[in-house]
């Protein structure tokens, strides 16, 4: 490795600043899909026993579920708060 060593791992093993930054990549990335997968389920869902139901099998806890709806209220404020583009006439 030839990048500046910055931490050490638990087995002892010297970790570099590009190694931490792609694992903490890796672990946003996954809970990105994690909020879309809890956003899918409930969509799908019969109701919300079918929805809880479905989510503990995919092992999406609580935490997951307020994630993806916070994500969700935040892209819907956005979407109200543009303007729309005037159309050619």
């Amino acid at each position: 490795m030839t990048g500046r060593t910055t931490a050490k791992s638990v087995e002892g093993t010297i970790v570099s600043a590009a190694d931490l930054a792609r694992a903490e990549a890796d672990q946003q990335h996954a809970a990105a899909r994690q909020r879309r997968a809890a956003m899918v389920v409930a969509s799908s869902a019969h109701d919300a026993k079918d929805a809880q139901l479905l989510l503990s099998i995919l092992g999406l806890d609580v935490a997951v579920v307020d994630a993806a709806r916070q994500e969700r209220a935040g892209t819907s404020a956005q979407s109200t708060t543009r303007k729309r583009r005037a159309r050619a006439a």
